[in-house]
């Protein structure tokens, strides 16, 4: 085996070592971690919220064409506040991680003066970008 070849085979071992290392490090949402999250987002306690089903999933962006992939689908049922009173209704929010934030998760907001992006994440906090 040539010096090219081994160097090549070395290479490759170190991406997919690493590459499979933030697969590892991105499996792993905690449920009491996602309801933390999703208290902070919904802007309720934490004890109101059931986590169900966690599933890996590819989400496409508005745009129709660009694809992200690696998302946490969470189910989970939380009180919704609308017509006058609170209703426990089965919800779902898509994680995502990010080796700043953590695992987060964000809604597209419109706001006064524009467009905003709500985050709310495990290292940041709530955070929100204009």
């Amino acid at each position: 085996m040539t010096a090219s070849a081994r160097l090549m085979l070395s290479l490759l071992g170190f991406v997919l070592f690493f590459s499979s290392q933030a697969h590892a490090a991105n499996s792993q949402l905690k449920r009491e971690l996602a309801a933390k999250l999703i208290a902070e987002s919904n802007q309720i306690r934490e004890k109101e919220i059931t986590v169900g089903p966690m599933q890996v999933v590819d989400r496409q962006l508005e745009d129709e064409i660009t694809t992200v992939k690696g998302g946490i689908c969470v189910t989970f049922i939380a009180p919704l506040i609308g017509n006058g009173g609170r209703r426990r209704t089965i919800q779902t929010r898509t994680f995502f991680y990010d080796s700043e934030w953590g695992w987060y998760l964000f809604a597209l907001e419109t706001v006064r003066g524009g467009d905003a992006i709500d985050v709310v994440s495990q290292h940041k906090g709530r955070i929100e970008l204009r």
